[in-house]
């Protein structure tokens, strides 16, 4: 008794439980876009507080020192200090950019991490479809290894020709190779759902329940639908780094036209000791600022066209979950087609069919639950991108 515990208990141990969806996501890694919302807030609050002032810049601190010789009095060393300080004359535009980007960084961050776990349930839905067709693989494989033993008894005694026989094993030698096209998918899969999350390194049993997802999918109604959408957090986000683009260049403009700046030096020449203070302007070089309106206008259009295109995607998005969403109301109800197989291996058992018949329809079985999977696996799709593009405003 004592060891046949000692062999049961690291079995039981050495079992994994399936990973769900919320375990993947509690181990998700930094996202590259929330590191990107970092930096466009820490770049704007650099630009905003170097321009908050009455300065556009640092100043500027020069130290000359040099030896006098004069052959009357004895030799000293001059000293002379000078500073430039340039002006910010509108410090207007440095404290809406830094009142923008208070208000904006909470739905960036929102948006940054919707965007992150929709990708997280990407990759995670994909894992979990390859897990499956390995597993269909297999059986398939299983199943036609059966058949090549039936169809070996079957020629030995003589009910069947040899060419049939032959037929089973090159469908067996196509069912291996696709079982092995099925592990590599798999193991790539899991690769991708790795980078996002920490997870081990060899593919683990995902727990995933595709029958409750179409269930609910009924209850979706477009029209409320599109309204939570129209003020979803993506799109609100979207509009919100549209905003702070235009109220950078808008700063960029205003410290290019702030050229003025204090001027100030004091030095010490023997016993002598001056001190100057000024206003200094800098003039602009031909064509200047002809350049600097054309680059403003330039940009404020290009970010105008990115906020388009980026509404462009989001309701290209939306369109097509809800589309998808749609036609899966009319499909009927995911059916088993062990029961079919099993009938097909007992027809082949006592010899009522031969595996050229047999084989095409086993093949038309197969494609039914890839299919199956396919639908099961659009819809959850389309579901957690609905999800994601109406989030901010469901219940």
């Amino acid at each position: 008794m004592k060891t046949l515990v000692l062999i049961v208990l690291p079995c039981v141990f050495a079992h994994e439980p399936p990973l769900t969806l919320d375990q993947v996501l509690a181990k998700s890694k930094v996202s590259i876009t929330r590191l990107n919302v970092e930096s466009i807030l820490a770049d704007g609050r650099r630009q905003a507080r170097d321009s908050s002032g009455f300065m556009r810049e640092s100043p500027s601190v020069s130290v000359v020192v040099g030896p006098r010789n004069n052959s009357v009095a004895p030799s000293s060393t001059d000293q002379t200090i000078e500073i430039d300080a340039p002006l910010m004359l509108k410090r207007e535009p440095a404290r809406r950019l830094l009142s923008l980007l208070d208000s904006t960084s909470a739905v960036l961050y929102n948006a940054a991490d919707l965007e992150n776990s929709l990708a997280i349930h990407r990759a995670f839905l994909n894992a979990w479809l390859a897990e499956k067709i390995e597993s269909i693989r297999t059986e398939d494989h299983i199943l036609v290894q059966t058949w090549l033993e039936i169809s070996r008894t079957r020629i030995e005694s003589g009910a069947d020709p040899a060419f049939q026989f032959d037929l089973v094993r090159g469908e067996l030698l196509k069912s291996s190779l696709d079982c092995d096209d099925a592990k590599r998918n798999r193991v790539q899969s899991w690769t991708i759902l790795r980078s996002l999350s920490e997870l081990p390194e060899s593919p683990q049993s995902l727990d995933y329940s595709p029958s409750a997802v179409v269930a609910g999918i009924s209850d979706l109604k477009s029209s409320d639908m599109a309204t939570l959408y129209q003020n979803g957090v993506l799109r609100r986000a979207s509009a919100a780094r549209q905003s702070l683009e235009m109220s950078q260049i808008n700063l960029q403009a205003a410290v290019s036209d702030s050229r003025w700046s204090i001027s100030g030096s004091y030095s010490k020449e023997n016993d002598d000791r001056i001190t100057k203070i000024g206003i200094a302007y800098k003039f602009p070089r031909s064509g200047e600022l002809s350049a600097i309106r054309a680059e403003q206008r330039a940009r404020i259009e290009t970010s105008k066209r990115n906020c388009e295109l980026a509404f462009a995607d989001l309701d290209l998005r939306f369109a097509t979950a809800m589309q998808t969403i749609e036609s899966g109301k009319s499909y009927s109800e995911q059916f088993d087609t062990t029961a079919s197989l099993e009938a097909l291996t007992l027809r082949l058992k006592e010899g009522k069919d031969q595996p050229s018949d047999l084989i095409p329809i086993r093949r038309q079985f197969m494609e039914i639950r890839m299919a199956e999977l396919q639908r099961l696996h659009s819809l959850c799709l389309a579901q957690a991108e609905l999800l994601t593009l109406t989030a901010g405003n469901l219940p």
